[in-house]
């Protein structure tokens, strides 16, 4: 069906330009030419084919001076000076259309006289007005970055601004501003991450008129937002344990069970053999408290046994300390990246104001 309108255009366009007189038709952009044709034909007083040129341009990929023309002279065209061609409704309502995102339009010369100069007045004095403006390309870096629309109307209002993927869905962007004229100012970021992703955004700008009668106006205008991933580094999960080297050499342990054994039969048999010399020996009993002493000398080699540490290894503590020093660094480090690439992070929008 589109494809079909489009040819249809593309037809219509063809028999315009056929009719449109040689000198009139510039080597320039076909545009211009109907749009200079539709002039011509205004100013010879033949409005319904002005009408018509100026309607076939408005159904065409414009820039906006080609809109503004093409909707002045079909205004004009409907409002001439000649009362006998006079549409004042269907001049007033497109009068009307033009001011709502232009409060500053002025008739032509070539177009204009004192009838049509009053009804743009009456048109202006009844119509709320919303003029937006923004730098074209504006880049917003980090957290902080932002980026700006003013807004101007000719009375004053209350204006709410809202963006949103052109192809529906969440909402990016809503702020609102109570003035005449002011300026709107939002982050791209939130919570340090990216509030847009790539792609085409529609802005809606819709301005209320203070009072129960007030008019309501909305324009929507088409941003390009160039919004690249933010990815992270991951920082390391948990220190692995597994790899830190033995800081001591093995506990002593059941080692101690032979000496100790040894240890006490040796006390155990001093005590029970040794003898004095002489009226000693016959006078003195063999110790008989050998087999204490014996017991405690292994039960205390044993205790010192199992509660040996083993050796510390100087060199392998070092290592340990070292691994775990660089596990730290590299959890800081991860940290560092992951700050610098969102304090960096670059969202690039194109704002396209030309109201749809």
């Amino acid at each position: 069906m589109r494809n079909a309108v489009r040819s249809a255009r593309a037809a219509l366009l063809a028999i315009s330009l056929l009719a449109v007189p040689q000198v009139a038709r510039a080597q320039g952009d076909p545009v211009d030419d109907l749009l200079q044709a539709a002039t011509n034909a205004f100013n010879d007083l033949r409005y319904a084919r002005a009408d018509s040129l100026a309607k076939l341009v408005m159904g065409m990929n414009l820039r906006p001076p080609q809109r503004l023309r093409a909707q002045l002279i079909i205004a004009a065209s409907a409002y001439p000076d000649d009362q006998t061609y006079q549409n004042r409704a269907l001049a007033l309502a497109t009068l009307k259309q033009v001011v709502r995102t232009n409060a500053d339009v002025t008739i032509p010369p070539e177009l204009g006289h004192a009838g049509l100069d009053s009804l743009l007045a009456e048109a202006k004095r009844t119509t709320f007005s919303i003029e937006v403006t923004a730098e074209q390309q504006q880049h917003a870096v980090g957290p902080e970055g932002t980026a700006r629309v003013r807004l101007r109307a000719n009375k004053r209002g209350f204006f709410r601004l809202t963006i949103m993927a052109a192809t529906g869905g969440t909402v990016a962007v809503v702020d609102s501003l109570a003035s005449q004229e002011g300026e709107i100012v939002f982050r791209t970021m939130r919570n340090e991450r990216p509030i847009f992703t790539a792609g085409r955004y529609s802005m809606i700008v819709t301005g209320y008129e203070p009072g129960t009668r007030g008019d309501t106006a909305t324009v929507q205008y088409s941003v390009q937002v160039d919004a690249p991933a933010l990815t992270f580094v991951t920082p390391p999960a948990g220190f692995d344990s597994s790899t830190l080297l033995r800081e001591r050499t093995g506990r002593y342990g059941l080692r101690a069970v032979v000496p100790a054994v040894l240890t006490a039969g040796m006390a155990y048999a001093l005590a029970s053999n040794v003898r004095g010399e002489g009226a000693m020996e016959a006078a003195i009993e063999p110790d008989s408290k050998g087999v204490a002493v014996g017991g405690a000398i292994a039960l205390t080699a044993l205790v010192a046994g199992f509660a040996d540490r083993g050796r510390v290894i100087p060199e392998n503590v070092d290592a340990n300390q070292a691994a775990r020093a660089a596990f730290q660094k590299s959890i800081a480090d991860a940290e560092a990246e992951n700050r610098r690439r969102i304090s960096e992070y670059r969202t690039t929008l194109t704002f396209q104001l030309e109201p749809r």
